[in-house]
Protein backbone atom coordinates (compact mmCIF):
# COMPACT_ATOMS: atom_id res chain seq x y z
CA UNK A 1 0.00 0.00 0.00
CA UNK A 2 1.05 3.35 -0.48
CA UNK A 3 2.06 5.52 2.04
CA UNK A 4 0.24 8.73 3.96
CA UNK A 5 0.87 11.57 1.61
CA UNK A 6 -0.83 15.13 1.04
CA UNK A 7 0.15 18.15 -1.26
CA UNK A 8 -1.10 21.76 -0.47
CA UNK A 9 -1.88 24.39 -3.20
CA UNK A 10 0.53 26.48 -3.57
CA UNK A 11 -1.51 30.18 -2.87
CA UNK A 12 -0.74 32.14 -6.02
CA UNK A 13 -2.50 28.50 -7.94
CA UNK A 14 -5.71 29.36 -5.72
CA UNK A 15 -6.88 31.92 -8.75
CA UNK A 16 -7.09 28.58 -11.30
CA UNK A 17 -10.25 27.59 -12.53
CA UNK A 18 -9.85 24.35 -11.62
CA UNK A 19 -7.48 23.97 -8.71
CA UNK A 20 -5.90 20.76 -6.09
CA UNK A 21 -6.45 21.72 -2.49
CA UNK A 22 -5.48 19.22 -0.66
CA UNK A 23 -5.18 15.37 -1.62
CA UNK A 24 -4.21 12.05 0.03
CA UNK A 25 -4.46 8.76 1.99
CA UNK A 26 -4.85 8.28 5.72
CA UNK A 27 -4.22 5.11 7.05
CA UNK A 28 -5.85 5.65 10.19
CA UNK A 29 -8.56 7.87 9.84
CA UNK A 30 -9.71 10.25 12.66
CA UNK A 31 -12.77 11.84 13.81
CA UNK A 32 -13.54 14.66 11.97
CA UNK A 33 -16.17 17.42 13.07
CA UNK A 34 -17.22 20.14 11.27
CA UNK A 35 -19.79 21.96 12.25
CA UNK A 36 -19.57 24.52 9.54
CA UNK A 37 -18.26 23.16 6.61
CA UNK A 38 -15.54 23.00 4.76
CA UNK A 39 -14.40 25.70 2.66
CA UNK A 40 -13.78 23.62 -0.23
CA UNK A 41 -15.02 21.00 -2.35
CA UNK A 42 -14.67 17.77 -0.76
CA UNK A 43 -14.05 14.29 -1.36
CA UNK A 44 -13.85 11.48 1.35
CA UNK A 45 -13.69 7.58 0.58
CA UNK A 46 -13.22 4.39 1.87
CA UNK A 47 -10.01 1.88 1.23
CA UNK A 48 -10.95 -0.71 3.98
CA UNK A 49 -12.90 -1.07 7.17
CA UNK A 50 -15.55 1.28 7.19
CA UNK A 51 -16.61 4.53 8.55
CA UNK A 52 -19.97 6.76 9.79
CA UNK A 53 -20.84 9.85 8.37
CA UNK A 54 -23.49 12.30 9.13
CA UNK A 55 -24.63 15.12 7.21
CA UNK A 56 -27.59 16.99 6.84
CA UNK A 57 -29.25 14.73 9.18
CA UNK A 58 -28.50 11.95 7.70
CA UNK A 59 -26.24 9.15 8.97
CA UNK A 60 -25.06 6.59 6.43
CA UNK A 61 -22.21 3.91 6.55
CA UNK A 62 -19.25 4.12 4.15
CA UNK A 63 -18.01 0.88 3.70
CA UNK A 64 -15.18 0.37 0.64
CA UNK A 65 -16.13 1.19 -2.83
CA UNK A 66 -17.98 4.14 -1.20
CA UNK A 67 -17.69 8.09 -0.98
CA UNK A 68 -19.02 11.20 0.24
CA UNK A 69 -18.37 14.60 -2.26
CA UNK A 70 -19.31 17.44 0.56
CA UNK A 71 -20.60 20.88 -0.74
CA UNK A 72 -18.33 23.68 0.12
CA UNK A 73 -19.41 25.01 3.79
CA UNK A 74 -22.32 21.82 4.24
CA UNK A 75 -21.92 20.90 8.04
CA UNK A 76 -20.76 17.05 8.60
CA UNK A 77 -18.93 14.90 11.09
CA UNK A 78 -16.94 11.36 10.28
CA UNK A 79 -15.11 8.35 11.94
CA UNK A 80 -14.73 5.02 12.26
CA UNK A 81 -17.46 2.92 12.47
CA UNK A 82 -17.67 0.85 16.22
CA UNK A 83 -17.92 -2.87 14.68
CA UNK A 84 -14.36 -2.27 12.54
CA UNK A 85 -11.16 -2.03 14.11
CA UNK A 86 -9.63 0.25 11.81
CA UNK A 87 -10.70 2.44 8.99
CA UNK A 88 -8.32 3.32 6.05
CA UNK A 89 -9.67 6.33 3.52
CA UNK A 90 -8.22 8.73 0.82
CA UNK A 91 -9.77 12.35 0.05
CA UNK A 92 -9.22 14.88 -2.52
CA UNK A 93 -10.47 18.91 -1.93
CA UNK A 94 -10.48 20.61 -4.41
CA UNK A 95 -11.57 24.42 -5.77
CA UNK A 96 -11.94 26.78 -8.75
CA UNK A 97 -14.16 29.26 -10.67
CA UNK A 98 -15.34 26.05 -12.91
CA UNK A 99 -15.74 23.83 -10.72
CA UNK A 100 -19.27 24.75 -10.11
CA UNK A 101 -20.32 25.48 -13.49
CA UNK A 102 -18.20 21.75 -14.56
CA UNK A 103 -21.07 20.40 -11.55
CA UNK A 104 -23.91 21.88 -13.26
CA UNK A 105 -23.31 20.37 -16.67
CA UNK A 106 -22.93 16.92 -14.92
CA UNK A 107 -25.75 17.80 -12.96
CA UNK A 108 -23.87 16.92 -9.47
CA UNK A 109 -25.86 19.98 -7.15
CA UNK A 110 -25.78 18.64 -3.78
CA UNK A 111 -23.46 16.88 -1.22
CA UNK A 112 -24.34 13.05 -2.04
CA UNK A 113 -23.38 9.73 -0.99
CA UNK A 114 -21.92 7.34 -4.21
CA UNK A 115 -20.70 4.03 -4.76
CA UNK A 116 -18.83 2.07 -7.76
CA UNK A 117 -17.94 -1.07 -9.25
CA UNK A 118 -14.43 -2.66 -7.89
CA UNK A 119 -13.12 -2.91 -11.33
CA UNK A 120 -13.38 0.66 -12.79
CA UNK A 121 -10.74 3.26 -12.99
CA UNK A 122 -12.36 5.42 -10.29
CA UNK A 123 -11.35 2.96 -7.53
CA UNK A 124 -7.64 3.73 -7.74
CA UNK A 125 -7.97 7.01 -9.00
CA UNK A 126 -6.80 8.88 -5.97
CA UNK A 127 -3.93 6.76 -5.37
CA UNK A 128 -2.79 7.08 -9.11
CA UNK A 129 -2.38 10.71 -8.77
CA UNK A 130 -0.51 10.50 -5.40
CA UNK A 131 1.62 8.33 -6.75
CA UNK A 132 2.51 10.18 -9.85
CA UNK A 133 2.54 13.12 -7.59
CA UNK A 134 5.49 11.51 -5.44
CA UNK A 135 7.44 11.29 -8.60
CA UNK A 136 6.77 14.73 -10.06
CA UNK A 137 8.77 18.35 -9.80
CA UNK A 138 5.85 20.10 -10.09
CA UNK A 139 2.57 18.41 -8.59
CA UNK A 140 0.48 21.67 -9.19
CA UNK A 141 1.42 22.08 -12.21
CA UNK A 142 -1.79 22.44 -15.49
CA UNK A 143 -1.82 18.43 -14.45
CA UNK A 144 -3.23 19.14 -11.34
CA UNK A 145 -6.38 20.98 -13.07
CA UNK A 146 -6.97 18.16 -14.81
CA UNK A 147 -6.98 16.12 -12.51
CA UNK A 148 -10.04 17.79 -10.66
CA UNK A 149 -11.87 17.39 -14.63
CA UNK A 150 -11.21 14.03 -14.55
CA UNK A 151 -11.99 13.25 -11.00
CA UNK A 152 -15.59 14.88 -11.75
CA UNK A 153 -16.03 13.06 -15.13
CA UNK A 154 -14.79 9.75 -13.54
CA UNK A 155 -17.37 10.13 -10.78
CA UNK A 156 -20.18 10.91 -13.06
CA UNK A 157 -19.44 8.21 -15.40
CA UNK A 158 -18.69 5.47 -12.75
CA UNK A 159 -20.42 6.61 -9.46
CA UNK A 160 -24.02 5.83 -8.68
CA UNK A 161 -25.45 8.32 -6.18
CA UNK A 162 -27.10 6.20 -3.43
CA UNK A 163 -30.68 7.37 -2.30
CA UNK A 164 -33.13 6.39 0.91
CA UNK A 165 -36.46 5.53 0.29
CA UNK A 166 -37.28 8.83 1.53
CA UNK A 167 -35.30 10.74 -0.80
CA UNK A 168 -36.51 8.87 -4.01
CA UNK A 169 -40.13 8.99 -3.43
CA UNK A 170 -39.51 12.95 -3.17
CA UNK A 171 -37.34 12.93 -6.42
CA UNK A 172 -40.31 10.58 -7.90
CA UNK A 173 -43.23 13.50 -6.88
CA UNK A 174 -40.85 16.47 -8.08
CA UNK A 175 -39.76 14.57 -11.45
CA UNK A 176 -43.09 16.12 -13.32
CA UNK A 177 -41.82 19.53 -11.92
CA UNK A 178 -38.66 19.51 -13.02
CA UNK A 179 -39.08 18.51 -16.45
CA UNK A 180 -42.06 21.36 -16.60
CA UNK A 181 -39.47 23.73 -15.61
CA UNK A 182 -36.98 23.32 -18.61
CA UNK A 183 -40.47 23.77 -20.79
CA UNK A 184 -40.88 26.85 -18.88
CA UNK A 185 -37.85 28.77 -18.62
CA UNK A 186 -38.28 31.74 -20.29
CA UNK A 187 -41.91 32.26 -19.00
CA UNK A 188 -41.04 35.36 -16.78
CA UNK A 189 -44.96 34.76 -15.39
CA UNK A 190 -43.56 31.95 -13.38
CA UNK A 191 -43.03 31.79 -9.66
CA UNK A 192 -43.38 29.61 -6.89
CA UNK A 193 -46.82 30.11 -6.67
CA UNK A 194 -47.00 28.23 -10.22
CA UNK A 195 -45.04 25.54 -9.12
CA UNK A 196 -46.52 24.77 -5.75
CA UNK A 197 -50.42 24.74 -8.33
CA UNK A 198 -48.71 22.75 -11.02
CA UNK A 199 -47.99 19.76 -8.56
CA UNK A 200 -51.21 20.60 -6.54
CA UNK A 201 -49.51 21.19 -3.60
CA UNK A 202 -48.70 24.28 -0.78
CA UNK A 203 -45.87 26.40 -1.05
CA UNK A 204 -44.31 25.58 2.19
CA UNK A 205 -44.68 22.01 0.95
CA UNK A 206 -42.89 21.81 -1.98
CA UNK A 207 -40.07 24.27 -0.63
CA UNK A 208 -39.89 21.33 2.04
CA UNK A 209 -39.42 18.49 -0.50
CA UNK A 210 -36.92 20.38 -2.41
CA UNK A 211 -34.73 21.26 0.38
CA UNK A 212 -34.81 17.73 1.37
CA UNK A 213 -33.72 16.38 -1.78
CA UNK A 214 -31.62 19.24 -3.15
CA UNK A 215 -30.57 21.37 -0.63
CA UNK A 216 -32.03 24.71 -1.90
CA UNK A 217 -35.30 26.27 -2.99
CA UNK A 218 -37.38 25.59 -6.06
CA UNK A 219 -36.98 29.24 -7.23
CA UNK A 220 -33.08 29.25 -6.72
CA UNK A 221 -33.39 25.26 -9.20
CA UNK A 222 -35.60 27.23 -11.36
CA UNK A 223 -33.00 30.29 -11.59
CA UNK A 224 -30.40 28.00 -12.34
CA UNK A 225 -32.21 26.41 -15.20
CA UNK A 226 -32.26 29.85 -16.06
CA UNK A 227 -28.42 30.82 -16.03
CA UNK A 228 -27.46 27.61 -17.38
CA UNK A 229 -29.94 28.39 -20.55
CA UNK A 230 -28.11 32.17 -20.96
CA UNK A 231 -24.44 30.27 -20.76
CA UNK A 232 -25.83 28.14 -23.76
CA UNK A 233 -27.30 30.69 -25.69
CA UNK A 234 -24.28 33.11 -25.15
CA UNK A 235 -21.68 30.66 -26.25
CA UNK A 236 -23.82 29.65 -29.42
CA UNK A 237 -21.02 30.28 -32.06
CA UNK A 238 -24.25 30.73 -34.82
CA UNK A 239 -26.36 32.88 -32.96
CA UNK A 240 -25.94 36.80 -33.22
CA UNK A 241 -28.57 37.89 -30.49
CA UNK A 242 -28.04 40.52 -28.19
CA UNK A 243 -28.03 40.22 -24.32
CA UNK A 244 -31.38 41.76 -24.08
CA UNK A 245 -32.61 39.06 -26.25
CA UNK A 246 -31.04 36.21 -24.21
CA UNK A 247 -32.63 37.61 -20.77
CA UNK A 248 -36.29 37.69 -23.01
CA UNK A 249 -35.31 34.07 -23.74
CA UNK A 250 -34.45 32.86 -20.04
CA UNK A 251 -37.22 34.49 -18.84
CA UNK A 252 -35.96 37.79 -17.35
CA UNK A 253 -38.10 40.99 -17.24
CA UNK A 254 -35.34 43.16 -17.92
CA UNK A 255 -32.17 43.13 -19.21
CA UNK A 256 -30.69 45.20 -16.07
CA UNK A 257 -32.33 42.38 -13.83
CA UNK A 258 -30.63 39.71 -16.39
CA UNK A 259 -27.07 41.07 -15.89
CA UNK A 260 -27.23 41.39 -12.14
CA UNK A 261 -28.37 38.13 -11.22
CA UNK A 262 -25.81 36.61 -13.94
CA UNK A 263 -22.71 38.14 -12.58
CA UNK A 264 -24.34 37.37 -9.10
CA UNK A 265 -24.45 33.80 -9.96
CA UNK A 266 -21.46 33.68 -12.66
CA UNK A 267 -18.78 36.02 -11.55
CA UNK A 268 -18.54 37.63 -14.56
CA UNK A 269 -21.17 39.73 -17.24
CA UNK A 270 -23.06 37.91 -19.99
CA UNK A 271 -20.99 40.29 -21.94
CA UNK A 272 -17.72 39.14 -20.49
CA UNK A 273 -18.35 35.59 -19.94
CA UNK A 274 -19.26 35.77 -23.82
CA UNK A 275 -16.10 37.08 -24.59
CA UNK A 276 -14.02 34.78 -22.13
CA UNK A 277 -15.08 31.49 -23.75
Amino acid sequence: MFYRREFHIPMQDSQMPLFTETIGYNPAQEKISRPDGYSAYHWIQTVRGKGVVTYQNKEIILPPNHGVLFLPDVPHFYERSKDTENWETTYFTFGGSMVRELLGNLEINRTAFYNWETNTPFSSFIEDVIKRGESSADVFSVKASADVYEFLISLYKYGKVQKNTTEASHLSKLYPLLEWMKQNVSNEEIGIEEMATYLKMSKRHLNSLFQQTFNLTPYTYFLNLRIQKAKKLLLNDSSSETIKQIAAEVGFRSPSHFIATFRKKVGVSPEKYRQLH
